[in-house]
């Protein structure tokens, strides 16, 4: 990251935050005290930030502070919410289907599903970005496909950040004319198992969709955070 830190109070750690190579302030929660420390401090050094993401909360309050009375002028550009799941969790075995290693053989299908699911998204993500990193968790073994039997490829989906104890499940998609009929639920569960045969602890996901029947929730996902990005 171009800059690292963390905020203290009374001897603890009462906030951190780091700012991404894209130019973004990445906070974790904090207390409206030490957001201001930190916006305090940003300023002294003349930060040159395009954006913050984070905690709904910490990222608003980060923001009305850093900008004045201009926030007022700002709505928030992306919100979701991030779901956790232990690996631990028992979820149903793939019935006549199976994960499969995206190779470069199977590139131009990847790269039509990732441009729609780049369309889908609300707002709509930068496809040439999100190509990039499709092309990257291909290379390093973290694309799946979901393949059943007698129809063929029918979800895609993979890893893309990590922590020391947790997989970032990303890019998680399903044709249009396949949905509803519990792929999505299949591609997660074989996800999460080949996350706990990896060793990991915990699979994070975020997720914009805000209807009733979200697909976490009902496999049994822990909602943790509300989360923004809101540009300047």
């Amino acid at each position: 990251p171009a800059w690292v830190g963390n905020v203290f109070l009374d001897g603890r750690i009462a906030m951190s935050g780091l700012i991404t190579p894209t130019g973004y302030l990445l906070l974790s929660d904090g207390e409206s005290r030490s957001i201001e420390r930190l916006v305090n401090y940003g300023k002294s050094k003349n930060w040159k930030i395009k954006g913050v993401t984070g905690p709904s909360d910490s990222a608003m309050v980060f923001r009305r502070k850093w900008l004045g009375a201009k926030s007022l002028s700002f709505a928030p550009q992306k919100e979701f919410m991030i779901y956790a799941c232990p690996c631990t969790s028992n979820y149903k075995k793939l019935n006549a289907s199976y994960l499969q290693v995206v190779e470069p053989r199977s590139w131009p299908r990847v790269q039509a599903w990732t441009t729609i699911f780049a369309n889908e998204s609300s707002p709509p993500i930068n496809a040439s970005a999100l190509l990039s990193v499709s092309s990257e968790m291909m290379k390093r073994g973290n694309l799946f496909i979901l393949r059943k039997e007698g129809l063929g490829p029918c979800a895609m989906g993979g890893f893309g950040r990590s922590t020391p104890k947790s997989l970032v499940i990303n890019e998680v998609f399903v044709p249009r004319e396949l949905r509803g009929k519990g792929y999505g639920s299949e591609l997660i569960s074989g996800l999460i198992g080949e996350a706990r045969h990896r060793g990991v602890a915990n699979c994070i996901l975020f997720s914009d969709f805000k209807g009733e029947k979200n697909l976490y929730d009902r496999l049994g996902f822990q909602k943790v955070v509300e989360f923004c990005e809101e540009a300047f």
